[in-house]
Parts: structure tokens; C-alpha cells; sequence
């Protein structure tokens, strides 16, 4: 049997060979050829010799047998590159890929710790602020002081920038101090970054002086540390607080400085390609050498290629031109064609605009003759029947006649003065003819005018009106509107009762004491199908007439409005326009 100090030792062996293995694929993890790779990068990178890191990393990219790491290495690397000739998207996309790539080990480790920096820089250069975020907390632990102070600051600000965007300024201002303290002690040019962040909590807590000092330390700093890119950050957040808190001259001129400044970058920027250019012609210029032969030999082929190509374009162009020319003829004469349809039809329409107007002089002079051969002798009748003599006749049937024959010549001439009313609107214009009118003067006329439908009652119209009111307005529609409205207070009036009649606040106010507006007619009362009912001595109408004033109005930029009074009878408001 074995004793337990056997079984100890055994385990100790087995313990110890695992540790030997693990150091052994730990040591593996990195061959010669790898780490020559690596080395040769980083030179690169360090030396900003950009397209000939990319052209290193696509010739071992197009090797089939790639060990885990290698991928990673070289996807880490291409993503660098990408994010440094500003293919932002791509970088993203194959930093992706090499974190999703991740294998084990140290070195590893390391790698998928600076993907995941790069990511989170880039989306925050994309303004992503949330996938920065997401990134840059995965792995702003794996960064310690001092060695990798330059990411453990850039992380810190841009998980305080984040809290920023969302309003946690607590959480903000920690991540900011903790940056802050990092490079204070060991990156002080890192600091003109830091105070930029910072001026914008100052800013969005209305310190707008703190702010400013704090980015005048920060151009100060970059200044010191030769920092231009961290210059122009510092004087664009200046400009965009200025604008924030409406200082936009201060703005303004901040502008005009940092334009100059990005000028300055761009022309350093430009440099450091050609330099880079350059170096990548030279590692390129003995692989073009062996592409110039295969291209000779290719020459003559895509010479050929490109004549029958010509000759086809050529042939193509010339039979589009030839349709262009087609359609063009075509065109024309449908052109051509469609002027005289319309010569013909304005000469159409000239003649039939000819016979509108004969036909509106035609109106116009039938009822100039209704209203004279018509209207006149139903006036000289109502005269004649008021005569004493008849109305005192002794002949109770005749009398009786007498009295209906004067109703219905009453109602005869109020239908005709309606409808001539009614003509003379349909051919008055929308607004014309407006001038100074003395409104009493507009009263006294329209009070002669009913003076028989007043007497007949024995009503008396009670004239506040001052004598210099004066107003601006069309007279022939205001006369027209007053007429009707009176008449029509005179109709539901009862027998020895008062009209009274004021103007206020750019009304005219007729009110009345007779048996008022029915409360179910009263919002109909200005609608063309309404028959307003009997008025107090069982006097009729036809329902044109306040739907006609009502029109009028409207179309003078007026309106009117009634209302039933409390005692008795109602109101009506003759609103005129301000």
C-alpha cells in the first residue's frame, strides 16, 4: 500500500508538471515569427508609416495558416490602422472581429484589453456615447498607473462624458478628478483634455466664468505641449459655450480663430501622409515591378477592349442623339399644335366674355324698368288707397277690400324692394366704393323710406345717434342693411311702441319691444331657407331679406348678430369691420 507521504509526493510531481506545461504554452504563445510581426508593427505605428502597415498586414492576412493569436494580432493591428487614415467604419468593424477573436494567454489578454480601448475611442469619436461607454468600462480596470496612464486617463474620460450626456454630473465630475489626478502626476499635456470635459460641467451648471478659465488653462497646456489637435478641441467647446449662453460676437470671433487653426492641422495632417506615402512607395515599388510585366503583357488586350468599348459608346451616343433629335421634332409640333387650340380658345372665350357682358348691361337695365314701371304704380296705388275719402267710405265690404288690397300691395312692394335689393348685391363687388358717411343722415333716410309702415302703427323711432358720428363703409350696402332691419323691427313691433336705434364701439344697435325671435329660429334666423314667421299685424315675407343683409356684410367684412332682450323684443348688431 502506499503510504500518504508517497501520495503527497506524487501530487506534488503532478502539480509541478502541469505548472511546467502551462509556462511551456505560455512561451509558445509568442513564436520568433509572431513577435518579429509584432515588432516590425509597432516600428510602423511608432514611425506613422501608415500604408505600410497596411500593406504588411494584408500580405500575412492572405496566408492560410494563421494561428489564433496571429489573427488577433493582425486584426488589432489592421483596426489601428483603419481608425489612423480615418476608415472609421472599417476600424470598427475589424476591432469587432478581433475581440470576437480573442484567445487565451497573456499576451492575448493584452491585445483584446487594446481592442477594446480602440473601440471605445472610436465610438466616442463617432459620438456614440453609449457603445464608448459599454467598451471602455469592460476594460478601463485592465489599464494600471503608471504604465498605461494614457489609457487609463482617456477611459476615465470617456466614461465621465458619458455621465455627462445623460446629466449625472456627480458620477461625471469622479470620473473627470480621477483623470484629472492621473494626469497631473504623470501625462500633464493629457490635462488640456481633461479641463476641456470639465469646462462643459461648468457650463451646463451655469458657471460660465469657471468655464472659460478652465479652457484658457487648456490652450495654455496645449500650447505648452506643442498639443494643436487638443488646441482646436479647447476653442471649438469655447465657441460652442459662448453660443449656448448667447454670447454670439465672442462666439463669432472664437470661430475666426479656430479656422485658422484647423487650417494649420490640415496642412500638418496632409504632410504626415505624404511622408507616409512615400515610405510605402518604396516597400511597394519591387511587388509593382512584377505586376508592370503581367500588365505589358495585358496592355494590348484592354487596348483592343476599350476601342470596341468606344466604338459601342460612340454608336449608343449616336442613336440617343438621333431619338433626342426625334423627340425634340415631335415635341414641337405637338407644341405647335397645342398654341393654336389655344389661340382658338381664347378667341372663345373673348366672345363669350363679350356676351357676359351684354347680357349683365340687359340685367341691368330690366331691372332699372321693374324697378320704375313696376315699383311706381304700386307706390301711386298705396297712395291712392291711403286717401281719406276711400278709407272713410261707408261701404263696410268695400272698406274691407280697400284694407286688403293695401296689405297686399304692401307685401308686394316689399317683396320687389327685397328682390331689387337682392339683384343689387348679386352685382355689387366683394368690398368697393367705401367712404365717409354721416350715420344719421343714413338713418333719417331709411326712417322716410318706411315712413308708411311706421304710420300704419303709429311706431316712432328714437334716433341716439350722435350727429358727428361718422364711419367708413360702403353707403349702398349699409342703406340696404338698415332698410331691412328696420322694416323688419317694424313688422314684429306691436302698435304705439318705440325702435330705438345708437351706435357704441363700432356698432349700430337697433332694439326693439315686440314679440321677439323664437329661440329655435334665433341661430337659423341669417340661413337662406328661413321663413321668419307673421309679424304683429299678420304682415308675411319671403325670408330674403336679413339673409341677404347678413351676406352683404360678410362680404364687406362686416357681419351681424341678434339677440332676444330680456323684456321684451330683441336686438340687432350691425358689427362694421375695424
Amino acid at each position: 500500500m502506499f503510504s500518504i507521504c508517497t501520495i503527497h509526493n506524487f501530487l506534488k510531481r503532478i502539480v509541478l508538471l502541469l505548472f511546467l506545461y502551462s509556462s511551456y504554452l505560455c512561451a509558445q504563445e509568442v513564436s520568433p515569427a509572431v513577435q518579429q510581426l509584432r515588432t516590425n508593427l509597432n516600428r510602423l505605428n511608432n514611425e506613422k508609416q501608415l500604408d505600410s502597415i497596411g500593406f504588411l498586414i494584408q500580405n500575412h492576412l492572405e496566408k492560410n495558416k494563421l494561428s489564433g493569436f496571429e489573427l488577433q494580432l493582425l486584426l488589432f493591428f489592421q483596426g489601428n490602422y483603419y481608425s489612423q487614415i480615418a476608415r472609421t467604419s472599417d476600424a470598427i468593424t475589424v476591432l469587432e472581429k478581433a475581440v470576437a477573436s480573442r484567445v487565451e494567454g497573456k499576451n492575448a489578454e493584452s491585445i483584446y484589453n487594446k481592442s477594446l480601448f480602440l473601440l471605445s475611442d472610436l465610438h466616442f469619436t463617432q459620438k456614440e456615447y453609449k457603445k464608448a461607454f459599454y467598451y471602455a468600462d469592460l476594460c478601463k480596470d485592465k489599464f494600471a498607473l503608471p504604465n498605461r496612464a494614457h489609457e487609463y486617463i482617456v477611459l476615465h474620460l470617456i466614461c465621465g462624458y458619458y455621465h455627462y450626456v445623460n446629466y449625472d454630473y456627480k458620477k461625471s465630475t469622479e470620473e473627470f478628478l480621477l483623470a484629472e489626478a492621473a494626469a497631473k502626476k504623470y501625462d500633464r499635456c493629457k490635462l488640456s483634455e481633461v479641463y476641456v470635459k470639465t469646462a462643459r460641467i461648468y457650463s451646463r451648471r451655469n458657471q460660465l466664468d469657471r468655464a472659460k478659465r478652465t479652457i484658457t488653462e487648456s490652450v495654455r497646456i496645449a500650447d505648452s505641449c506643442d498639443a494643436l489637435e487638443n488646441k482646436i478641441n479647447a476653442i471649438r467647446t469655447l465657441r460652442e459655450i459662448l453660443v449656448e449662453h448667447g454670447e454670439y460676437e465672442a462666439a463669432h470671433k472664437t470661430f475666426e480663430k479656430l479656422d485658422r487653426l484647423v487650417g494649420i492641422e490640415d496642412i500638418q495632417t496632409r504632410n504626415i501622409r505624404i511622408d507616409s506615402f512615400q515610405t510605402a512607395n518604396k516597400i511597394k515599388l519591387k511587388d509593382q515591378q512584377n505586376k508592370n510585366l503581367k500588365r505589358i503583357n495585358n496592355s494590348k488586350e484592354i487596348k483592343l477592349q476599350k476601342q470596341k468599348a468606344a466604338l459601342v459608346a460612340s454608336l449608343i451616343g449616336i442613336s440617343l442623339l438621333v431619338i433626342l433629335l426625334y423627340c425634340i421634332f415631335v415635341l414641337t409640333r405637338k407644341q405647335k399644335l397645342n398654341n393654336e387650340k389655344l389661340k382658338l380658345q381664347k378667341a372663345e372665350i373673348e366672345d363669350k366674355n363679350k356676351e357676359l357682358k351684354r347680357l349683365n348691361l340687359l340685367h341691368q337695365k330690366i331691372f332699372t324698368v321693374i324697378s320704375h314701371d313696376f315699383k311706381e304704380p304700386i307706390t301711386t296705388l298705396k297712395v291712392l288707397l291711403d286717401n281719406e275719402e276711400v278709407l272713410s267710405s261707408e261701404n263696410k265690404t268695400v272698406s274691407l277690400y280697400i284694407k286688403s288690397i293695401n296689405q297686399q300691395l304692401e307685401q308686394a312692394d316689399g317683396m320687389l324692394t327685397s328682390l331689387l335689393d337682392w339683384a343689387k348685391a348679386e352685382l355689387i363687388t366683394t368690398v368697393s366704393n367705401n367712404s365717409e358717411i354721416k350715420l344719421v343722415e343714413l338713418i333719417s333716410r331709411a326712417k322716410k323710406e318706411l315712413s308708411h309702415q311706421l304710420k300704419a302703427k303709429n311706431i316712432q323711432i328714437e334716433n341716439r345717434v350722435l350727429r358727428e358720428t361718422a364711419i367708413v363703409f360702403n353707403p349702398t350696402v349699409l342703406s340696404i342693411v338698415l332698410r331691412n332691419i328696420i322694416n323688419n323691427a317694424i313688422k314684429f313691433s306691436y302698435e304705439n311702441s318705440v325702435i330705438i336705434i345708437e351706435y357704441e364701439n363700432n356698432e349700430i344697435i337697433i332694439k326693439d319691444f315686440g314679440k321677439g325671435v323664437e329661440p329655435k329660429k334665433i341661430d337659423k334666423l341669417f340661413k337662406k331657407s328661413i321663413n321668419p314667421g307673421l309679424g304683429t299685424n299678420l304682415e308675411s315675407g319671403f325670408g330674403i331679406g336679413l339673409y341677404l343683409c347678413q351676406e352683404l356684410m360678410l362680404k364687406n367684412k362686416g357681419s351681424l348678430d341678434v339677440f332676444n332682450n330680456e323684456s321684451a323684443g330683441c336686438t340687432f348688431k350691425i358689427m362694421l369691420p375695424k
